[in-house]
């Protein structure tokens, strides 16, 4: 890390980012320009660490960054928490108070900083009160919003590096497919080493191992002011060109033939581990001939490190569409909860969303949510895997799968066939990104399931308490998710998405029966079968075992609720929790309910579809 000279005072994009903050006229001969520090960062360099001093203030003018939590060692990376883009600032509360930096920050870019440190920021505040009252408001806000919902991790993406493992992925091109997609004519700009000359670029040959010169860099910075996206068209032939473009880029797509050999090319792993910047979220999209599960994904995913992969279809251009819109920070998370058999209602939130043309590109769930989760996001038509839920649930009557009771209310046999039968393959295989939850039983720990195979990740997590038995993950037991996440809102936040809508099938209402005390279950039988005895109002013993599954994470889960775009709550109250018989009654109540909230909030958001 090296301390640049003061900032010019011609520099544009200085000037913008501090007015934006401080919410005052910033000309170019403006004294607060004297007295500020620059700062530049290449990608890999850490801003500050967790536990540092608390001396200064900064503003990201160009680049981005990413904020961590300390792992075991307290210096490296532990818990990835959010992304830093141009315009945020940095520090302002260890800034007022004196406390320590509580969480580590670190360039996935080359970037560049304002800084501010303790001692100018006091002279500033003496010269101009209206910064320190601004900082101060700032500050309330960021506690204020402290539980809000997080921002997405893919907004404001701007370069974006295409990387073609193969001659499959460079005939498929992606990157002129995006272009086209992404922005108004004219906003986006595609660079590649063959159309250097034609844009007029200081440097036009790229085509040596050696290091590109600044001057690139600063007709590259031109141009990233004057488009909303650049697209870096990278691959074998070009190396350093490919090691200047991860040095810039906000993200990194690894495109490839999904048919083709899995392994790590050598060229590949050079320039991914020589990039200095090649920390940014890295996208691994497969292409395919045709439909899934794609089995051999786990074999691509294997010895690469990647934050996220899809599936990218031929001749299915709404599979390119998920593409662009999770680049450009629009892609659509649903989240959905555990339930029992209410949990049916998410396949009728599912039917009208895809009647409703709101395309979903994320799929989460916990218990019921999970399993119904996985059906939708695979290689099925929504008809389809309605009728593999009906099949499984109604037909196949895994609730009356009963045993002697010393684990378990239900043996649990018939549930794990009929999953296996349907879900016989990878997660990483699904048409449809996806996770599920499940809890350790030993020590409460949620294990999130994104990779593995899909019929034991939900088997695992739909492991009711009392109900079914537990299933072992990783040598351990675990059960249901929806005992330490019901809505797990929270794990899709940390996908790159841009809104989220979940479906939330908890009951927040209060009911009141009509006896002092629980009658005994000899009264309960007589009043059912009986005809002058009184009859009580009694849940059975497997919705008592249910409900109290979820009531230790009501609380939880509103305020998870909150943190959604929409919350969708669809009135199943008055089913039973094992009711399946009721099948085509629930999931059409989970679409009346979706058809009946999300035009509006569409039209609201202006979602892109």
């Amino acid at each position: 890390m090296t301390v640049a000279p003061h900032v010019s005072a011609r520099d544009r994009r200085v000037r913008e980012t501090l007015e934006r903050y401080f919410g005052i006229p910033i000309g170019a001969d403006h004294p607060l320009l004297e007295q500020i520090g620059m700062l530049h960062l290449n990608g890999g360099d850490w801003l500050m660490q967790q536990g540092d001093e608390g001396d200064a203030l900064y503003f990201l003018v160009r680049g981005r960054l990413q904020a961590w939590a300390a792992g075991a060692d307290g210096r490296n990376r532990g818990t990835f928490l959010n992304e830093i883009v141009a315009g945020d600032s940095v520090g302002e509360l260890s800034l007022l108070t004196g406390a320590p930096r509580t969480v580590g920050v670190q360039a996935i870019r080359d970037s560049l900083l304002v800084s501010i440190d303790r001692q100018t920021f006091e002279t500033l505040v003496m010269q101009f009160p209206s910064l320190g009252l601004k900082l101060a408001g700032n500050v309330a806000n960021l506690l204020q919003n402290r539980h809000s919902r997080a921002a997405a991790t893919t907004r404001n993406l701007q370069a974006i590096t295409i990387l073609n493992l193969d001659d499959g992925a460079r005939t498929f091109g992606l990157c002129r497919r995006l272009a086209e997609t992404m922005s108004e004519p004219g906003q986006t700009l595609l660079l590649s080493p063959e159309r250097l000359a034609e844009l007029g670029a200081p440097v036009t040959d790229v085509t040596g191992k050696e290091e590109i010169p600044d001057t690139l860099a600063d007709w590259f910075h031109e141009k990233e002011d004057e488009h909303r996206f650049v697209l870096f068209q990278c691959h074998a032939d070009h190396p350093a060109w490919t090691r200047f473009a991860l040095r810039q880029s906000d993200m990194v797509l690894l495109v490839a033939d999904g048919s083709g050999n899995p392994q790590v090319r050598r060229w590949e792993a050079e320039v991914l581990s020589d990039a200095g910047a090649a920390i940014a979220r890295r996208l691994l999209v497969l292409l395919h001939p045709g439909e899934g599960p794609y089995d051999t994904t786990p074999q691509w995913l294997e010895d690469r490190e990647l934050d996220f992969h899809v599936h990218v279809r031929r001749d299915h251009p709404e599979d390119t569409d998920r593409v662009t819109r999770i680049v450009t920070g629009n892609a659509l998370g649903l989240v959905l909860a555990g339930g029992a058999a209410r949990g049916f209602a998410h396949l009728g939130v599912y039917r009208a969303m895809e009647e409703l043309a709101l395309p979903v590109d994320w799929i989460g769930g916990t218990s019921i949510g999970g399993i119904m989760g996985a059906a939708l996001a695979a290689h099925w038509s929504t008809d389809e895997a309605i009728e593999r839920a009906r099949e499984c649930f109604v037909a196949g009557k895994p609730f009356s799968d009963f045993t002697l009771p010393l684990i378990s209310l239900i043996r649990g046999r018939r549930m794990a066939r009929l999953i296996h039968e349907h879900f016989d393959f990878p997660i990483e295989g699904l048409q449809t990104p996806f996770f599920c939850l499940s809890c350790h039983l030993d020590t409460g720990e949620v294990k999130v399931h994104e990779r593995g195979h899909l019929g034991d990740a939900v088997r695992a997590g739909a492991s009711i308490p009392g109900i079914l038995p537990p299933a072992v993950v990783d040598r351990r037991l675990a059960v249901d998710g929806a005992v330490s996440n019901n809505l797990p809102v929270d794990i899709m936040q940390r996908k790159p998405v841009g809104n989220i809508v979940a479906v939330d099938l908890s009951s927040h209402r209060r009911v009141e029966v009509d006896y002092p005390e629980t009658p005994s279950p000899w009264a309960v039988l007589r009043g059912r079968y009986l005809p002058f005895s009184p009859k009580y109002r009694v849940p059975g013993f497997s919705t008592v075992m249910l409900k109290a599954t979820e009531l230790g994470t009501l609380s939880h889960v509103r305020d998870l609720g909150r943190q959604a775009d929409l919350l969708l709550q669809p009135q199943v109250r008055h089913f039973g929790m094992t009711e399946v018989k009721s099948f085509d009654a629930i999931v059409e109540a989970g679409y009346e309910h979706a058809m009946s909230e999300l035009p509006a909030w569409m039209k609201s958001r202006d979602v892109d579809r």
